[in-house]
C-alpha cells in the first residue's frame, strides 16, 4: 500500500508516534502533509487532560531522517490534492489534521485512515475522554475510514481500554493514545489484506467541547465513573 500522512507542521505527540510506528512496523510512507498551526474559533475546555512542557521531534526533522518527501500544504487545498494524485496513494493517515473535505478524501483509492479516541458512534466529535465520564460511556478507541461527515464513514475496528481506580485524566490521554497506536497497525493489516465490506457509523452521539456549566461537574463525577469502571475488569 502507498500511505501518505497528514501531520502538523509543528512537534506534536500523535504526529511523533504515527511516524516513528509506521517505521518501527515496516511500513514505508511515500510522503507526509504537514499543515501549519491555524487559530481555532470554538471554545476549548479548561480541564487540561494532555501533559505540557514535553519535547517532541518536528515531523520535518523525523522526515529527514527516514528519507520521506516532507510538503508543508494546507490539508484541502489544490496542492494538497494534486499531489495525492501525483503519489497515487491508496490510503492516507491522519496523525494530525482539522476536518478534511470530500475533494482530498475521494483522491485515495482505498481511504483516509482516522485514529478516534472513542467508541463510535456513541462517542462523536470533541472533549471525548470528558464526554464518556459525564455521560458514563466506556472509554475506547475505533479506527475508521472517514467520510465528509465528522467521525463517520466506514468502521475497521474499535476497542475499549481499561480504567483504574487511582488514574488521572492523563492516565487515560496517554492509554488512548497507545491504543490508537496499536489499532492503527491492526487497521493496515486489515486493509492489507485486501478487506473492504466494513460497516458504516451510524449517527450515534455527537459532542462539542465541554462547556463551563458540564465541566465544574467533571472531577466529581470521575471519580464514581473510576469506581464503576474500575470492577468491571
Amino acid at each position: 500500500m502507498k500511505i501518505g500522512v497528514f501531520a502538523y507542521n509543528f512537534k506534536h505527540k500523535k504526529t511523533q508516534e504515527t511516524l516513528l510506528n509506521l517505521f518501527m512496523h515496516g511500513y514505508k510512507i511515500s510522503c507526509i502533509f504537514a499543515a501549519d498551526p491555524v487559530e481555532l474559533h470554538f471554545y476549548q475546555s479548561k480541564i487540561r487532560i494532555a501533559p505540557k512542557g514535553l519535547n517532541y521531534m518536528h515531523p520535518m526533522e523525523i522526515a529527514k531522517n527516514l528519507g520521506i518527501p516532507y510538503y508543508v500544504v494546507k490539508h484541502n487545498g489544490s496542492e494538497c490534492e494534486d499531489l495525492i494524485k501525483k503519489y497515487s496513494l491508496d490510503v492516507g493517515i491522519i496523525a494530525g489534521a482539522r476536518i478534511l473535505k470530500e475533494n482530498i478524501i475521494k483522491q485515495f483509492k482505498i481511504g483516509v485512515l482516522n485514529l478516534h479516541p472513542a467508541i463510535l458512534p456513541q462517542n462523536r466529535g470533541l472533549d471525548n475522554i470528558k464526554w464518556a465520564i459525564l455521560k458514563d460511556f466506556k472509554q475506547g478507541v475505533s479506527c475508521h475510514l472517514i467520510s465528509r461527515e465528522v467521525d463517520k464513514g466506514r468502521l475497521i475496528v474499535k476497542e475499549e481500554i481499561d480504567v483504574y481506580e487511582d488514574d488521572t485524566l492523563l492516565d487515560i490521554f496517554l492509554r488512548i493514545q497507545n491504543k490508537e497506536q496499536d489499532l492503527m497497525i491492526e487497521s493496515l493489516k486489515i486493509l492489507g489484506s485486501g478487506k473492504r465490506d466494513f460497516e458504516e457509523v451510524e449517527e450515534g452521539n455527537y459532542f462539542k467541547a465541554v462547556p463551563p456549566d458540564l465541566e465544574k461537574d467533571l472531577f466529581k463525577k470521575f471519580g464514581e465513573y473510576k469506581r464503576n469502571y474500575s470492577k468491571l475488569k
